[in-house]
């Protein structure tokens, strides 16, 4: 008779731990373009560095083990950034990170430097974030839109 008393506490000690689990929900995050500058352009590939302002709207911190960045100017898709890179997001604050752009349609870059001397471009930057927070994981889409200066990369356009 020993077995039921004891599975009795055993009952009631996994309903309260299950109990204790809450589920790992981000509110807004978000991530937008201070700047792009080149680094190196070749007839095959071209790559600039982007600096990333990252916003952590949550009260705790967040630990970002990499992202992924689509950047289109104008509407028009011109390249992608992938980092590995971590990102430590303090909470609510801001974090500022260089991430390498491949520059995949370097001639609507340069349309946009020749056409009408535009020294800036609207930009829509949508990014993916690979969120840890202890134990669990979390895949984080953000999309930022705002308008990046041009003027850095004109000497790559040439």
């Amino acid at each position: 008779m020993r077995l039921p008393r004891l599975l009795l506490p055993l009952v009631a000690f996994v309903a309260a731990l299950t109990g204790c689990a809450t589920d790992f929900k981000l509110s807004e995050i978000s991530v937008s373009i201070v700047s792009i500058r080149p680094i190196s352009a070749t007839a095959l590939e071209t790559q600039a560095s982007m600096t990333l302002r990252f916003t952590n709207a949550n009260v705790l911190a967040i630990g970002v083990d990499g992202t992924t960045h689509k950047l289109y100017l104008n509407g028009a898709y011109v390249g992608q950034a992938v980092n590995k890179e971590a990102v430590g997001l303090p909470p609510l604050g801001t974090t500022t990170a260089d991430v390498t752009i491949q520059l995949e349609n370097l001639a609507l870059v340069k349309q946009l430097l020749k056409s009408a001397g535009e020294q800036s471009a609207t930009y829509r930057l949508d990014s993916r974030l690979y969120v840890r927070a202890g134990e669990d994981w979390q895949n984080y889409n953000c999309s930022q839109q705002g308008s990046v200066d041009l003027q850095a990369l004109a000497a790559v356009a040439r």
